[in-house]
């Protein structure tokens, strides 16, 4: 009774530890504050692509475990019992009467056979090295997936952080209208404006206030979706904390270094070469139909009666035997014609493909180089128009309060300047996407 409730205080024990563990680990990470390296990490282990990516690489292994058993022998026991009637012969014919023959009506047997094949003419051989490549392409999909998904989360991040600086700018602008609402209305008390440009400057604020409440959907929506990347309960509430994303240190090599780099690291290169050493494996194991099939084996049985001796005797008798079996099929020496020459049009094809697809990755990373480069101009042109937007703001804004320029075209600036604001905003972050899926394509990331 003491080593029952022993056991089941221990099991309770182990629970409650491995609970506290969960509750722990849950505990460090601050999903109101969610860093992009956490969502990484948490996305890596909780995202169900990810699960069936492992659990594919893991069932490879498990096959490739499999197929090595094949060089093990085969062992069988088999026994039968049977009641066999007695013997009629019709020595005058099957309509006249039959002489009776008496026999043993009891047989039995016990046997146990084993065999194990000697030569298969290499399809054993090539069969597991064909399931150790399929293991290496399931692992080198597995980390195709992982990065994917990090590219995926880095995305999402960046989307939120734009949407965060978009609606932290027009935030800036409706605490800005506000103020310019009140110098209207003060102005409109003096008599020196009409009440349209009080209504001017109140509608102004109005559609703005409107792209705040769109923009605050929008990041709702956009960490929504980031959540079910994560693969995080429905009832977990998640914020993203986006400070720091942004680099303006990013350096690339030169567009012949990334190439390089890309053929000796994404993962589609090596995966290509491996379906092409599969290709010449299959193409071994159909070659292997035209060469003979050497098995070893024996059996050891006890039977009865004895039907070894002329008339059987009702003796129960145990015999053994051991030897060498060869197989030639003879059929393959022409069935196999077509076989063979399908298996060499996989292999041209194989190569054909690695060419192609080296071909893609060069313009890849030539694509997404030059795509850089251009957000690295625009960077540039968005900062100069900036600056321009804000001293046309300026001096507009100067004209107005003396009088010398119209309201609309104090509105008109202002919806530049904020254009201007808005732009650079979106190209730095496009900067920083660009730099990310170059990575991407390099295989670094």
């Amino acid at each position: 009774m003491n080593m029952i409730f022993n056991a089941c205080r221990y099991q309770c024990m182990t629970l409650c530890l491995l609970l506290a563990g969960s509750f722990l680990h849950s505990q460090m990470i601050d999903y109101q504050h969610l860093s992009l390296q956490q969502a990484i990490e948490t996305g890596l282990k909780n995202n169900k692509n990810i699960q069936i990516s492992h659990l594919k690489k893991e069932m490879s292994a498990t096959r490739e475990k499999d197929l090595a058993m094949e060089r093990l022998p085969d062992i069988e026991f088999h026994t039968s019992y049977n009641q066999v009637t007695n013997l009629f012969q019709h020595q005058n014919g099957f309509f006249n009467k039959a002489t009776k023959y008496d026999i043993i009506n009891g047989m039995y047997d016990f046997t146990l056979s084993a065999s194990i094949p000697v030569y298969m003419g290499g399809k054993i051989r090539n069969t597991e090295k064909k399931a150790s490549i399929d293991t290496e392409i399931s692992a080198l999909r597995t980390h195709l997936d992982e990065r994917q998904l990090k590219m995926e989360i880095i995305t999402a991040f960046l989307q939120i952080h734009h949407l965060k600086e978009q609606q932290s700018l027009i935030n800036d602008k409706m605490k800005e209208d506000s103020i310019n609402i009140k110098q209207v209305k003060s102005l409109k008390a003096n008599g020196v404006v009409t009440v349209n440009e009080v209504l001017r400057t109140s509608l102004q604020l109005s559609n703005h206030t409107m792209s705040w409440t769109e923009l605050d959907n929008d990041i709702q929506i956009a960490e929504h979706k980031l959540k079910t990347i994560l693969s995080l309960p429905e009832n977990q509430e998640m914020h993203v904390d986006t400070e720091n994303l942004i680099s303006d240190k990013a350096t690339i090599p030169y567009i012949e270094e990334l190439t390089e780099t890309a053929l000796n690291k994404n993962e589609s290169v090596e995966i290509s070469h491996k379906n092409l050493s599969l290709k010449e494996l299959d193409q071994k194991i159909i070659k292997a139909n035209y060469l003979p099939k050497i098995t070893a084996g024996g059996e050891y049985f006890i039977k009865y009666p004895n039907m070894m001796f002329f008339p059987p005797e009702p003796y129960a008798y145990r015999l053994g035997m051991l030897g060498v079996n060869l197989t030639y099929p003879i059929e393959n020496l022409y069935k196999n014609k077509y076989r063979m020459q399908e298996a060499r049009e996989n292999i041209d094809l194989a190569r054909l493909q690695i060419e192609e697809n080296d071909e893609k990755i060069r313009h890849s990373v030539y694509e997404a180089y030059k795509k850089f480069e251009e957000t690295d101009q625009k960077v540039k042109i968005a900062e100069e128009a900036i600056g321009q937007a804000k001293e046309n703001y300026r001096i507009v804004k100067t004209k107005y309060a003396n009088k010398l320029s119209l309201i609309t075209e104090l509105i008109d600036a202002d919806n530049a300047y904020l254009e201007a604001e808005s732009n650079l905003i979106s190209v730095k972050i496009n900067r920083q996407l660009k730099y990310y899926q170059l990575q991407y394509t390099i295989g670094n990331l």
